[in-house]
């Protein structure tokens, strides 16, 4: 077997990673979820209800949800991830402050 040179083995490095890069940045894009969507994950963690407030906010290639739900007499501060994860729940009973 003959021995691969350096520039072979570096051009094979430097094309594999790139390879990964690119399928990485394509899982990215297909797994993320839209507002809407991430809208309706905090209403079902809510268990329905009004929504009163949401903010969107960018982390690198994907966003960030927040939403505050007003289900009877509870509120919900709801966190969605860009790929559809609550990471954060608070909730109360009574008026809700922000």
């Amino acid at each position: 077997m003959k021995n691969l040179s350096v520039k072979k083995i570096t051009a094979i490095v430097i094309g594999a990673a790139a390879a990964l890069a690119v399928v990485a940045l394509i899982a990215v894009f297909a797994l993320r979820i839209d507002a809407a969507e991430a809208r309706q994950i905090a209403l079902d963690t809510a268990g329905g209800g009004e929504v009163i407030g949401q903010e969107i906010s960018s982390e690198g290639l994907w966003n960030e949800y927040s939403y505050v739900i007003v289900n009877g007499s509870t509120w919900y501060d709801i966190e969605v991830s860009g790929f559809g994860r609550v990471t954060e729940l608070e909730s109360g009973t009574g008026t809700y402050r922000d």
